[in-house]
């Protein structure tokens, strides 16, 4: 679980709970380290076990990394999002991991290792970015951060020669959501290593699924032509779209003490 290395660039498909900066703070793209861990469904509880487990030693180990924030799809696909100041910054994390692991012991490492990706189909790494230019912040969000417990995920690929028609429609997304001063935000990330550079993810989080289909409805309500429209303008350049849900997971984060 979790020991990056300059080998495990692979990338992402479920992202993340991350909530989006206020609207009072500085806005600015955000780079991220994901991983993608995919649980067997037989063996859940041992993955849940071992994934806290290594969130104990970690902490034990004083790990010097800021924070990683987790998230778990309703269909066993689990995210962890480790931030990185730039690209430089992935250098180190060979040299940072190494460091908590030598303190945690390469014996008791290794053991622990066998157990807890015995309990995975499968695992991969990636880089992406959450997008300052894309995503939109309320000035006046309808949920406080705590009140977030479901996450709703959207992936869509695009056609790669069109990548430029969908970024403007993007901005037309938003801008629609400004004009009409919709109090729900949303999260956009666009790959930047590792997974199809011709998709983009979208995240918004919720109450619950219920005020998530109530909030929907509601803000289809505001803007229900406008959005038609671009609907249609941007459907001719999609390929696919992957709706999934889930919720964060703060007990299987990591905070540096």
């Amino acid at each position: 679980m979790r020991k990056l290395s300059m080998f495990a660039l692979l990338l992402l498909c479920g992202i993340f709970l991350i909530t989006p900066p206020s609207f009072s703070q500085e806005m600015k793209d955000q780079l991220y380290w994901v991983r993608e861990e995919v649980v067997k469904v037989d063996m859940w509880e041992k993955y849940e076990s071992t994934s806290k487990e290594w969130v104990k030693m970690m902490t034990e180990a004083g790990l010097d990394y800021p924070f990683m924030r987790a998230s778990q799809r309703d269909d066993g696909h689990y995210y962890y999002l480790f931030p990185l100041d730039n690209y430089a910054a992935i250098d180190k994390m060979q040299g940072i991991f190494g460091t908590a692991i030598e303190k945690i012991g390469k014996d008791k490492w290794a053991k622990f290792m066998v157990e807890n990706e015995s309990s995975m189909v499968t695992h991969k790494d990636f880089i992406a970015k959450w997008s300052a230019e894309y995503s939109y912040v309320p000035k006046e969000p309808r949920l406080k951060p705590e009140e977030a417990n479901f996450i709703h995920w959207m992936f869509f690929h695009y056609k790669l020669e069109n990548r430029k028609e969908i970024m403007d429609i993007m901005k037309e997304w938003k801008k629609l959501y400004q004009d009409k001063n919709i109090s729900n935000g949303y999260s956009i990330w666009l790959i930047e290593l590792g997974l199809d550079n011709n998709m983009i993810a979208l995240t918004e989080n919720f109450k619950d699924g219920a005020d998530f289909y109530t909030a929907q409805k509601e803000d289809n309500a505001l803007m229900e032509a406008e959005a038609g429209v671009l609907w249609g303008k941007m459907s001719k350049f999609i390929t696919s779209i992957e709706n999934v849900y889930g919720n964060p997971r703060p007990d299987l984060g990591f905070v540096k003490k």
